[in-house]
């Protein structure tokens, strides 16, 4: 629960939390006619000059406890990661008063995502309160980011449910429930997709009894206006077939859903937002799953656009899943630009660890937004190397395509690469790596959790509202 208040009547028993940078920021708490004493100490940890938080016991029926961090920019470490040490070890009930308006995003961010967890399946759920205090006529601004939180809170309880509640259909059901204002929603069915020809989506789910779909999500503001395709996978569940995973990988891969949460949250975060551009997202709903009929190492499958992939490895299904979206949207819609998202490869997390994103393609334009957005904001991105070297290694001798290059160790971009052999109108291209980014299996740090953190909903939203 996330509430704004301008009256501190308004709670009871709260943790008020209080920023400040300056002895000025101490007269904002005047309202609370404190002891002296306790002004006092505060003012000495200001003079130290250290990051540091006081908490104080008030003994108020509002405000139990009053918990005040100081915060000079001049230290090593970010406020967001100065912040997110400490939200965590507060009890629930927590009221936020920042000292300055252009703080407030950042106390609120730090404050919810920080203190993310997923109870749903717990017998005994502990409520969270979160409470905003107001004193500066900004609600508009405050509701404005709490819709967006409530985004990246979906994309992450989307992975954190477990699979035998989330298989294709019921993502796809669960698309259908939700109640968009200016994006259209169409699904492919199982026998559709089948019908279409969509056989390496097709292949990838022959293993598993759960059908796959397609969901495609239109958000079409000008038809005279550039229009961006986003495709990502929607893999439910990955044991990577018959080349099945390790046993110490699988628990994760229920995440392999997690490009297209990502991708529901964004369009669930525009749908109500002025945009310049046009935008179809296609969502690749299939579980890699193994049994007599699962697709083969060797097996030759010919792609919606035409062209032959033989099957080198199962567990590289997601180019495969992927490679049929492209081609289908990119045949009927008239796009300028292609972007692909997936957690994809563990080279990514060797070279970039959990930090950042890797980011590369063609579209050298929409590439240095994300790399410019990075200088500013917490979500990181990095370009790694792409050009025609690396898409040559992706031809084969008894089929066009092969769907795993062995013996090229960059395989972010060898993956980006493949794919790209499905923009099949010359589509600008921009392939994104979100592997150690949007599942965190390390430690907590800043805005992300461990697990799911929603990344990508924040920084892609912003871009395209930046578009033209």
């Amino acid at each position: 629960m996330i509430k704004i208040i301008n009256k501190i009547s308004s709670v009871k028993s709260t943790n008020l939390v209080y920023l400040v940078e300056n002895e000025g920021d101490i007269k904002k708490l005047d309202f609370l006619k404190l002891d002296s004493k306790i002004k006092l100490k505060i003012k000495e940890i200001i003079k130290k000059w250290e990051n540091n938080q006081l908490d104080f016991f008030l003994w108020d029926k509002n405000i139990e406890n009053l918990i005040v961090f100081f915060f000079d920019s001049k230290w090593k470490k970010t406020l967001i990661e100065f912040l997110a040490e400490k939200f965590p070890k507060i009890s629930n009930n927590i009221t936020l008063f920042s000292n300055h308006e252009n703080n407030i995003e950042t106390f609120l961010d730090t404050c919810v995502l920080s203190r993310y967890k997923f109870e749903n399946y717990k017998t005994k759920k502990e409520e969270e309160k979160i409470y905003i205090f107001d004193d500066s006529n900004n609600k508009d601004k405050i509701e404005y980011r709490i819709e967006t939180l409530k985004n990246i809170i979906f994309s992450r309880n989307l992975w954190e449910t477990p699979p035998c509640d989330l298989t294709p259909e019921k993502f796809m059901e669960q698309v259908k429930k939700i109640n968009f204002k200016n994006t259209k929603v169409k699904v492919l069915s199982p026998k559709e997709i089948e019908k279409k020809g969509l056989n390496l989506i097709h292949a990838v789910w022959r293993g598993s009894k759960y059908k796959p779909y397609i969901v495609i999500l239109e958000r079409i503001v000008d038809k005279t206006k550039p229009t961006y395709g986003l495709v990502w996978k929607g893999v439910t569940f990955d044991t990577g077939g018959i080349q099945v995973k390790p046993d110490s990988y699988m628990y994760e891969m229920k995440g392999d859903m997690c490009g297209a949460a990502t991708t529901l949250s964004v369009m669930k975060e525009l749908d109500k937002k002025d945009l310049n551009i046009n935008i179809v997202a296609c969502l690749c709903l299939a579980e890699n799953n193994i049994s007599g009929e699962s697709y083969k190492p060797s097996d030759i499958i010919t792609a919606y656009n035409g062209k032959t992939v033989d099957v080198i490895h199962t567990d590289a299904e997601w180019r495969l899943v992927l490679a049929d979206g492209m081609s289908y949207i990119s045949k009927k819609y008239n796009l300028k630009h292609i972007i692909t998202l997936a957690t994809l490869t563990w080279g990514v997390l060797v070279a970039l660890w959990h930090r950042y994103a890797g980011i590369m393609g063609t579209d050298k334009k929409l590439i240095s937004n994300f790399l410019e957005y990075s200088k500013e904001n917490f979500e990181k991105y990095i370009e790694l190397p792409f050009d025609n070297y690396f898409i040559e290694k992706t031809k084969w001798d008894i089929a066009d395509l092969k769907n795993l290059t062995e013996g090229i160790k960059a395989s972010s971009t060898m993956w980006a690469a493949f794919l790209s052999n499905f923009t099949d109108n010359n589509e600008l291209y921009t392939h994104i790596d979100i592997a150690g980014t949007a599942i965190n299996s390390y430690e907590a740090y800043g805005l992300m959790n461990k697990w799911m953190t929603g990344f990508w909903v924040d920084s892609i939203s912003k871009i395209f509202l930046s578009l033209k």
